[in-house]
């Protein structure tokens, strides 16, 4: 009878886990529309460092098929977009997403509600080592934030992000940013985490 009751809350645990990861998913988590080689490139990440906790929904649009407004993608390239979810009671300050290929036109798109962010840059010339960059006025735990978007030429392949409060910093593995042209799969991969992570441990020595 024991064993039976454990069993049951085991079980009922997991649908509940089930059903909220599926209730509390965005517009861009599976939407229809997104594109890409197959597979699609749409879905959700969870990230975790202390309170610091939420996930990251995304989708990756074909040239001519981006449905919101509000964010006017380049003629003839791939959308990429992204949502940020807070879960924990740290405050999200800044989301960025390492984009090994070239990149452009980065922004926001409002008719996914949520806060707009401070500022968009990419912080380094195209290629490895560049990243899409968005800050916040500090995303409380149960918002989220706008449509998060940017342009490129190239399709996308995995690639990796950071969410940071004002303290900590949590990866978001993985996500979809544009293929690097000029350099083999494992070689771009390694090269940008190399540079990510070298990039983290300047600013953590200042």
């Amino acid at each position: 009878m024991r064993a039976m009751t454990a069993r049951s809350f085991w079980c009922a645990a997991i649908l509940a886990l089930f059903v909220s990861t599926h209730a509390f998913a965005g517009p861009l988590f599976n939407h229809p529309n997104a594109g890409g080689p197959a597979p699609l490139y749409t879905g959700s990440t969870p990230f975790l460092q202390g309170t610091l906790s939420g996930y990251v929904d995304y989708a990756v649009f074909n040239p001519g098929q981006f449905p919101y407004s509000g964010y006017t993608p380049t003629a003839g390239e791939y959308t990429y977009a992204y949502q940020v979810f807070v879960t924990g009671a740290a405050p999200l300050s800044s989301f960025a997403v390492l984009v090994p290929g070239p990149a452009d036109n980065i922004g926001s798109f409002s008719d996914i509600s949520g806060q707009a962010p401070l500022s968009g840059v990419f912080t380094g010339p195209p290629g490895p080592g560049n990243s899409a960059k968005w800050t916040f006025g500090g995303v409380l735990t149960g918002n989220m934030t706008q449509g998060l978007a940017y342009s490129s030429p190239n399709p996308p392949v995995s690639s990796l992000g950071s969410t940071v409060d004002t303290g900590q910093s949590a990866w978001v593995i993985p996500l979809p940013a544009p293929d690097p042209t000029n350099l083999p799969e494992p070689a771009s991969a390694l090269l940008a985490m190399g540079c990510m992570l070298l990039g983290l441990r300047r600013r953590g020595n200042k």
